[in-house]
């Protein structure tokens, strides 16, 4: 039995793929399975996955007659396919250095479930755009400029419920055995933006949180990244799969954060007219994180102020 169960989960990254399993098969750390899943592409992909069909580290090679119109419903089937200790979820348009599951295997133990590195956001053409220290610059200290190990509930209490400072699922290796049926829950299985956010708050309830702060993962940023949210209902969508994550941290972990609250409710005001209070999509945001008569209001003196 392989001791890392490296999932693939590809939709239409057809040109990063050979880069994508070129770094994986290439791993200093070769005592892996590889789990290769394509959700309905129409770029061709497919075709380039079988010629991978017969390498001696692929076990699976799942290609979807129908897409799931859900990442996480496939992180989910890689998931229930895998046998190994571990699984890393090497997003199909990433890369990494080959000493990545080297390293971050070096640090799991007992009590460490979860161990990432350090991120450097690259474009199309692998050209960095960003080094993620500069994400989590707003948190004094920046805990993220050197290795930490830390309770993962107080991961969640001091970092996680500001924002998703686990950016990249493709930085992540973690312990297939925090992984319960409760995990791939209706709402998270439902969500396209936030849902790696939510994976990892469940997850680290659990467990020790390990980081590494030697970049070694490149997460690619280009046009048809899922969480890019361009157009007004791909940003009320975003807002309120973070409004679902902020209602679990209150309702299971009895967690508030009022500034990351109020800057939330903000951003949903400010992409509705004022008309909106007669509609019942705009209180969905409600059912979430405050009760309708109270959203009324807070709205309607945003917009009297504003």
């Amino acid at each position: 039995m392989a001791k890392v169960s490296v999932i693939v989960p590809n939709y239409n990254h057809k040109p990063y793929l050979k880069k994508r399993l070129d770094a994986i098969f290439g791993q200093t750390f070769q005592d892996f399975e590889v789990i290769l899943l394509d959700d309905a592409s129409t770029d061709g992909s497919p075709v380039l996955l079988k010629n991978y069909k017969n390498h001696p580290k692929v076990f699976h090679l799942v290609i979807n007659k129908n897409n799931s119109k859900s990442p996480f419903k496939q992180w989910q089937k890689g998931i229930a396919l895998a046998k190994g200790e571990y699984i890393w979820i090497a997003e199909s348009d990433d890369y990494c250095q080959l000493h990545f599951l080297e390293r971050l295997l070096a640090q799991m133990d007992k009590h460490t479930g979860i161990c990432y590195a350090q991120t450097i956001d690259v474009d199309e053409n692998g050209k960095q755009l960003l080094n993620r220290e500069e994400y989590t610059a707003e948190f004094s200290p920046n805990i993220w400029r050197s290795n930490f190990r830390m309770d993962g509930l107080k991961f969640i209490e001091n970092y996680l419920i500001r924002k998703n400072v686990i950016p990249n699922a493709s930085a992540v290796l973690f312990k297939k055995e925090l992984v319960d049926n409760s995990i791939f829950s209706q709402p998270l299985l439902n969500m396209k933006m936030c849902g790696d956010w939510f994976f990892w708050v469940k997850l680290s309830e659990k467990t020790n949180v390990a980081f590494v702060a030697e970049p070694m993962n490149y997460f690619r940023h280009h046009a048809a990244i899922s969480r890019t949210h361009t157009t007004a209902a791909k940003k009320r969508r975003r807002l309120l799969e973070e409004a679902e994550i902020r209602k679990y941290l209150l309702g299971k972990l009895n967690l508030y954060e009022a500034s990351s609250n109020r800057r939330l409710l903000k951003k949903w005001f400010r992409l509705h007219p004022i008309t909106a209070m007669f509609s019942a999509s705009f209180y969905k945001m409600g059912h979430s994180i405050d009760d309708k008569f109270s959203l009324f209001l807070k709205f309607l003196r945003f917009k009297l102020k504003n």
